[in-house]
């Protein structure tokens, strides 16, 4: 889920999902205050580096406020936060590790889907049965992908492109 639909909505899907058994994912975009009862049925947020600023109360730019955002989050909470640094990587901290996934290099054209491409890859790839760290450098490079192009729904990169890409990179 993301921001753009009412905050109620939001919290009834966390609410059912969570008596469902289903893994709840929040891209926290656009950012707003979340109620403290949203955070706890949470299983993963992903918020970039200007979110997650604004969703703790100091800058984060980097890879050790990103670990310190990530435990106050922990804290409200989610079990799983994953901050998006954006040309920089991506760090994600679970109960039990920390662990950084560099970014893709790529020409980035416009990256107004990139954290919608993240989030989707991430959900796929989870979904299908992939690590916690496979998701997170799947998302990665779906991000990556969708930077190259402008728009929103055009920048979406389709199954062919995405296995391309990883193939030329050597990922499986």
């Amino acid at each position: 889920m993301q921001l753009e639909i009412p905050l109620p909505a939001v919290q009834l899907a966390a609410v059912n999902a969570k008596k469902a058994g289903v893994p709840v994912i929040l891209d926290p975009a656009p950012v707003r205050d979340i109620p403290s009862e949203l955070y706890p049925l949470l299983d993963i947020i992903t918020p970039n580096q200007l979110e997650a600023s604004q969703l703790v109360g100091f800058a984060v730019d980097g890879i050790e406020t990103a670990q310190q955002a990530s435990a106050v989050l922990q804290q409200r909470g989610v079990s799983t936060v994953i901050v998006k640094l954006g040309d920089r990587g991506v760090c994600c901290t679970t109960a039990s590790e920390t662990f950084f996934v560099p970014a893709f290099s790529v020409q980035a054209v416009d990256t107004v889907a990139a954290g919608d491409a993240f989030n989707g890859s991430l959900a796929v790839a989870l979904a299908g049965g992939q690590s916690l760290r496979q998701a997170v450098l799947w998302g990665a490079a779906a991000g990556a992908l969708a930077a190259t192009k402008a728009g929103a729904q055009p920048s979406m990169p389709n199954q062919e492109t995405f296995t391309k890409f990883l193939k030329e990179r050597g990922i499986r």
